[in-house]
């Protein structure tokens, strides 16, 4: 906020800024003395929701999970009506809805799922969060935990090998857990994270698959205090403590390497070279210091 402060100070003809933010009194407070009120739009509930309807019905028509309910026009009707009721102008919560639904089985499982659809984000993060597996909830935490404090973003294969990493055991890293299909951290965290493909720079014709949590929102719930209060608790992120087990993780899947670091083992595991890199930046943030 103090550098756009700055930059709307420097009254340049030539630079113009579009700023989007939810309605927060900090943030409306910070841009009242230099933002004119004609200068605001703010974007209400029934102009989103008709991008929202046009979002719904697109991922009906298109998305293969959910093309089972485009056979009949009354259950594709009591998808639409059910969303378009609590999506109330928020994309990312019918984005969620849509995601969950993809796994109803029959219209039994339908009509349960419309009816208890949750109000809220929160609540609805709660619900994915809790949904998740007893067999992969260990592994659900350390790929959150990577994402949501990592120094720089991750590749697939990198998440593959965190998930094979548990501090509290010796040896810390068990290649036998490294996921087989990088692509399956998706279904572990169901809508919580996102893979997008990035060029490699300098590597014409070469891409890198990179895993990330879907949304900001994400983060802020899984740091705040709120995710506390519901039954995903468990969940929870704490900065010193998930700073310290990936300076612990990191060291320890180094461990396993003959030091110093080889060419070919920094191009053979997929996570060494993020380890080497960036373990000392997250030790720092939990203010302790390495011991001799």
């Amino acid at each position: 906020m103090g550098v756009l402060e700055t930059v709307a100070g420097w009254q340049l003809d030539i630079v113009h800024l579009l700023m989007t933010s939810r309605k927060e009194r900090d943030i409306e407070r910070s841009l009242e003395s230099y933002v004119k009120e004609e200068d605001t739009v703010c974007l209400q509930r029934d102009v989103v929701d008709k991008d929202v309807l046009q979002y719904v019905q697109q991922r009906l028509s298109d998305d293969k999970g959910l093309a089972k309910w485009n056979k009949d026009a009354a259950i594709r009707q009591e998808i639409e009506t059910a969303l378009m009721r609590g999506a109330r102008g928020m994309f990312r919560w019918a984005v969620c809805q849509l995601d969950t639904l993809v796994n109803c089985r029959n219209r039994a499982m339908l009509r349960k799922s419309l009816a208890t659809l949750p109000q809220t984000l929160d609540q609805t993060y709660d619900r994915i969060l809790s949904a998740i597996s007893r067999e992969d909830c260990e592994y659900a935490m350390r790929i959150l935990q990577w994402l949501t404090f990592s120094a720089r973003p991750l590749s697939v294969e990198e998440i593959a090998e965190v998930i094979a990493i548990d501090v509290a055991r010796k040896p810390a890293f068990d290649r036998n857990e490294v996921l087989e299909d990088p692509l399956e951290a998706l279904n572990i965290c169901s809508s919580l994270v996102t893979i997008t493909t990035n060029k490699v720079e300098g590597i014409p014709g070469r891409a890198q698959r990179i895993i990330a949590l879907a949304h900001y929102s994400v983060q802020e719930y899984l740091v705040s205090n709120r995710i506390k209060q519901g039954q995903a608790k468990q969940y929870s992120m704490q900065d010193v403590e998930c700073h310290n087990a990936t300076t612990t993780g990191s060291l320890k899947y180094l461990t396993q390497f003959q030091q110093p670091l080889s060419r070919e083992i920094l191009e053979a595991s997929a996570l060494a070279r993020h380890a080497a890199e960036f373990w000392s930046s997250h030790l720092r943030k939990t203010g302790n210091e390495m011991e001799k």
